[in-house]
C-alpha cells in the first residue's frame, strides 16, 4: 500500500514538472521533391512562430487527394489541394467536402492542363459531325481549338494527381471518359493524355519533341461557362522548331484547412492565413523560397480568393465567441 502511494506521488510530481506538449497542426503537401512540399516548408519558415498554441508540422504526402481525405479523417489539419480536385470531391461527397467543413487559407500557384493527342489517333466510335477529321486537318501554325465533347466515351491516359484532374474533366463535362494509368512513354500513341503541371512541363516537352503528338488548344471561354474554377492559361512550347503559344486552362493549388464548428477553434488557422498574406511579398522576393511564390503574390494582390469561403482576417470577430 505504501509503495502505491509513493508511485502515485512520483507520477504527480513528474506531471507537474514536465513541460506541456504543444498540439500539432499537420500540413499535408506532396512528394519530398515537389512544389507543394517546398512551399509548405517556406510557410513554416515564415509563419510557424506566428501560430499560437500549436506546432506547425509539414509532412510530405500523396498530394491533393491524400491531403483532402486526410483533412476529412483527421490525419491532417490542413493541406494543399488543386481546385478542380476540391470541387470534384465536393460534388461527389458533399457531406464531407463542403464550404462549412473546409475553408481556404490561401490561394497558391496555378498549373496548366495539357491535353496531348497522338497524331495517328483514331477516336473510338463515330466521329460525330466530322469534328475529329476537321480538327486533325488544321494547320500546325494555327490549330483549331479542341472541343471537349470530342473526347466523349474515349479512353485517356494519365498518372499521379493528373488522373483526378482527368476524372474531374470527365465529370464536369459529362464526357464518360475511361481514365487509365499510363506509363511515361512518348512512343505509346494509343490514346490521348491529360497531364497537369507547371508550364513548361518537362514531360510534355519530351512528348512534343518526338513529333508524334499534338498539344490541343482548349477554349477557356467555353470551358469556364461550365466550370468557373478553371482559369485562362497560355503555355509556350517549341513545336516543329518554333516556339508556339497554346491556349489552355489552368487549375490553382489551394491551401485549405478543416473548419471547426466553434469559431474560436479556428483562431490558429486565421493566424496562419494572416501571416501568409502579410509575408507573401517577402516569400516572392526571397531567393531561397520556391519560385512559384511570385505568381502567388500576383494572384493575391489582383484577385484574392476562390469562391470557397475564406477564413476572416479580422481576429477581433472571434473575441466574443465561446471557445
Amino acid at each position: 500500500m505504501k509503495h502505491q502511494y509513493l508511485v502515485a506521488a512520483a507520477l504527480a510530481v513528474s506531471f507537474i514538472s514536465s513541460p506541456l506538449v504543444a498540439k500539432e497542426l499537420v500540413m499535408g503537401t506532396g512528394g519530398p521533391t515537389g512544389n507543394y512540399f517546398g512551399m509548405g516548408n517556406d510557410i513554416a519558415e515564415y509563419c510557424a512562430d506566428e501560430v499560437t498554441d500549436f506546432d506547425l508540422t509539414i509532412t510530405n504526402s500523396g498530394g491533393s487527394v491524400d491531403n483532402l481525405l486526410g483533412i476529412t479523417n483527421k490525419k491532417y489539419a490542413l493541406g494543399m489541394v488543386q481546385e478542380d480536385v476540391l470541387n470534384f470531391h465536393a460534388k461527389r461527397s458533399p457531406k464531407q467536402v463542403n464550404k462549412n467543413r473546409i475553408k481556404v487559407l490561401s490561394g497558391l500557384h496555378e498549373e496548366a492542363v495539357h491535353l496531348l493527342i497522338p497524331k495517328n489517333y483514331k477516336p473510338k466510335g463515330n466521329d460525330s459531325g466530322g469534328m475529329w477529321t476537321k480538327w486533325f486537318g488544321g494547320s500546325e501554325k494555327k490549330a483549331q481549338k479542341f472541343e471537349l465533347p470530342m473526347l466523349k466515351g474515349q479512353t485517356v491516359g494519365s498518372w499521379g494527381g493528373s488522373m483526378v484532374s482527368a476524372q474531374a474533366l470527365s465529370y464536369f463535362f459529362n464526357l464518360n471518359l475511361s481514365v487509365v494509368e499510363a506509363a511515361n512513354n512518348p512512343n505509346d500513341t494509343s490514346m490521348p493524355l491529360v497531364l497537369v503541371g507547371g508550364a513548361p512541363y518537362a514531360v510534355v516537352d519530351e512528348y512534343l519533341k518526338t513529333g508524334k503528338w499534338t498539344l490541343a488548344e482548349l477554349d477557356y471561354d467555353q470551358i469556364s461557362q461550365t466550370a468557373g474554377f478553371y482559369s485562362k492559361q497560355n503555355v509556350n512550347y517549341q513545336i516543329a522548331g518554333k516556339v508556339q503559344s497554346i491556349e489552355t486552362v489552368g487549375v490553382r493549388a489551394l491551401l485549405v484547412g478543416k473548419s471547426f464548428r466553434k469559431k474560436k477553434r479556428n483562431a490558429s488557422m486565421i493566424e496562419l492565413a494572416t501571416c501568409i498574406y502579410a509575408n507573401v511579398a517577402d516569400l516572392a522576393d526571397d531567393p531561397n523560397t520556391n519560385p512559384n511564390w511570385a505568381s502567388v503574390y500576383d494572384y493575391l494582390e489582383d484577385e484574392g480568393q476562390s469562391d470557397w469561403s475564406y477564413f476572416p482576417l479580422d481576429e477581433d470577430k472571434l473575441e466574443d465567441e465561446e471557445y
